[in-house]
């Protein structure tokens, strides 16, 4: 009789905890889910050339640019000399260079 006991309680305490994991997902399992929960680097450029539909720029770090117009996410036009703000996936699997808007 006290093994049942043990055995109920036992099998009672899983039931709620999986229970409690169900009703209230943390916070962790909702960013996995989320499409919106995805971050990027960025990094800001100076616009240093335009030939075609390719922009060039140069960072305040000395690094230099360059992506279609493809990539541009705004309605602005980019021009010579404007800013722009070039997001890189965070954790760098491949895409590389993602959207650039202008600042």
């Amino acid at each position: 009789m006290f093994r049942r006991v043990i055995l109920f309680v036992v099998l009672l305490a899983i039931l709620v905890t999986l229970i409690v994991i169900k009703v209230y997902p943390t916070a962790s399992d909702h960013n996995r889910n989320s499409n919106d929960a995805v971050e990027y680097n960025t990094q800001e450029y100076k616009i240093t050339n335009i030939k075609g539909d390719q922009y060039y720029g140069i960072g305040d770090n000395g690094t230099q640019i360059y992506f279609s117009a493809e990539k541009i996410v705004s309605d602005h036009k980019i021009q010579v000399n404007d800013m722009v703000i070039c997001y890189f996936e965070k954790n760098d699997l491949g895409k590389g260079l993602v959207k650039v808007e202008k600042k």
